[in-house]
């Protein structure tokens, strides 16, 4: 996986766990995710515990809580009456810019990033619990790894919250708050 995408993976999983994390009253609707998001470092939760466990590499969690990281999102329409809708995401930090184009379907679509980390991802979008991520990979030292990432956009819709749980060979390890914030630039 690469940096880049280890840290959009770390920012786009999230879960509400058994611990009971309250997100906000209501995801809203699916367009309120639409527009250009910062991560607020000051506002989340370290990620050192979750990125440990994916065996982030040294310099990549060195960066974290230092560099700048937004993410575009863009829902699209769907390509036929009865389809999921589409959604294009922009992950823009210093290591690198990605662009992805999902469906909402919750179905399992392989994934290899440019360093040839190869995942299986899923996305939904439902009233109840929001956008929801799944991507699950084969770790390096072989464990097997689920990253569970729930956000939504917050009623004042300035803020989406996003919740990412970390699963390690069917244990929950980690849970992580991050707190995105809108930006115009």
């Amino acid at each position: 996986m690469t940096y880049r995408n280890l840290i959009l993976t770390l920012l786009t999983c999230l879960r509400v766990g058994a611990d009971g994390v309250a997100l906000a009253s209501s995801p809203g609707e699916l367009s309120q995710l639409n527009g250009r998001w910062k991560l607020d470092w000051e506002k989340s939760e370290s990620m050192d515990s979750a990125m440990d466990l994916l065996e982030v590499p040294w310099l990549v969690k060195k960066m974290s809580g230092v560099v700048t990281i937004h993410a575009t999102f863009e829902v699209t329409p769907s390509t036929c009456e009865s389809c999921a809708a589409n959604l294009r995401i922009l992950n823009e930090n210093p290591i690198k810019d990605t662009t992805r184009r999902v469906i909402l379907d919750g179905e399992p679509v392989a994934h290899t990033d440019p360093l040839g980390n190869v995942s299986m991802d899923s996305f939904i979008w439902s009233e109840e619990t929001g956008l929801e991520m799944v991507r699950e990979r084969v770790l390096k030292s072989g464990k097997k790894a689920k990253i569970i990432d729930v956000r939504f956009v917050e009623d004042d819709l300035a803020s989406m919250v996003s919740v990412m749980t970390v699963f390690i060979d069917g244990e929950e390890r980690a849970k992580v708050r991050r707190v995105l914030t809108r930006v115009d630039d």
